[in-house]
């Protein structure tokens, strides 16, 4: 069974927290997503995944067969026992990723995943926290393993809060992911584009890879 040990269970301060909209309405799958995945890797992988909000896609890939798990920064769903959080309770965890944690089975060891995925989250991180979540999935991955997600560079502001707090363009995005040893993969995005099977792509998607 997963641990989770993080002195930041709940990101308090941060405006998806203060005020919950992700965490509370999103519960994004794509079965498409997930066959895409499975075929791509050649095999069922197992996925993290970060800023999880409803757990849908944890979910749905437990369903396929793989492996997954949730966490999310805000405990909206966990205390309000909503969307998958009362249906895999031991999948979903509550962790403020801006600040190191360790996933384990018990042997303190980091577990180490496949893939780790980021759906419209990473622009909620203020700046000066990217490079410990950056560091918090490679932890977390195996060898060549991969980030796959999707950014905003657009501002959105509820009830006066901005809730993007690093809005940059892709280009600078993949800088960021170079910096922490990770090469882009654009003939994999071409792939889940042709195949529609992004979980998530209001604006810019990506796939990178850590390097040997």
């Amino acid at each position: 069974m997963f641990r989770l040990e993080t002195e930041h269970p709940v990101a308090l301060d941060s405006p998806d927290h203060i005020e919950p909209r992700g965490a509370r309405f999103d519960n994004s799958i794509s079965l498409w997503f997930n066959a895409e995945l499975i075929k791509m890797v050649g095999y069922k992988p197992k996925v993290l995944d970060f800023g999880c909000a409803g757990g849908g896609m944890v979910r749905t890939l437990l369903n396929d067969g793989c492996t997954a798990v949730g966490l999310e920064g805000c405990d909206w769903n966990l205390k309000h026992q909503k969307h998958e959080w009362p249906h895999i309770p031991e999948y979903l965890f509550t962790c403020d990723l801006r600040y190191p944690f360790l996933l384990h089975l018990g042997n303190r060891q980091p577990y180490k995943f496949d893939v780790v995925t980021m759906w419209e989250f990473i622009e909620h991180i203020p700046m000066d926290r990217i490079d410990t979540v950056l560091e918090n999935a490679k932890k977390h991955m195996k060898p060549a393993g991969y980030i796959i997600g999707s950014t905003n560079d657009l501002s959105v502001v509820y009830n006066g809060i901005e809730h993007h707090l690093t809005l940059q363009p892709m280009s600078w995005w993949y800088a960021k992911f170079s910096e922490h040893g990770f090469c882009s993969l654009p003939e994999r995005e071409e792939y889940f584009d042709k195949h529609n099977a992004w979980v998530r792509k209001s604006k810019s998607a990506f796939v990178v890879q850590l390097e040997n």
